[in-house]
């Protein structure tokens, strides 16, 4: 019995060896944030700030970052695939309303007077057994857990 213990909490240390180093971390700069992803997902990734009409509405909501995270199929095409917004947190708070979807998202991490929102997408355009359906469907596991993003300052 001890070494069936012994041998349990070895392989609960790989395990979580396994997981930590298998992750990297992409960066949201000029926000204060990064988030862990998977190493063979983060290379398909970018981030663009946000253009046209809607930067303009965001701004006058108080907005102070948003940037566009974009992923990029085995096809080489870009997908856009979540929002990130980051704001006051009485301009965010402001914006939420009880009867209608979260204007920039939802709220992730909340520190120093500040709010990280990820506007992510309601349905994967992949088909989920494809390679790129298993990481669209591995990013959406992760995007709204509050332990996914490190603040940086």
């Amino acid at each position: 019995m001890k070494k069936l213990f012994t041998l349990s909490i070895i392989s609960l240390a790989i395990l979580l060896t396994a997981c930590i180093f298998n992750t990297a971390k992409v960066s949201f700069e000029p926000i204060p944030y990064e988030m862990k992803v998977p190493k063979e997902i983060a290379g398909k990734l970018t981030l663009e700030p946000m253009t046209g009409d809607w930067v303009k509405q965001i701004a006058q909501a108080g907005v102070t970052a948003a940037l566009m995270m974009k992923y990029q199929a085995e096809d080489g095409t870009q997908y856009g695939f979540a929002g990130i917004y980051y704001m006051p947190e009485d301009k965010f708070d402001a914006a939420a309303n009880p009867n209608e979807p979260p204007m920039f998202g939802t709220e992730v991490s909340r520190k120093d007077g500040y709010v990280l929102a990820i506007a992510g997408p309601q349905d994967s355009i992949f088909e989920p057994f494809t390679p790129d359906g298993k990481n669209i469907t591995t990013l959406y596991e992760e995007l709204y857990k509050k332990s996914t993003y490190i603040k940086t300052n």
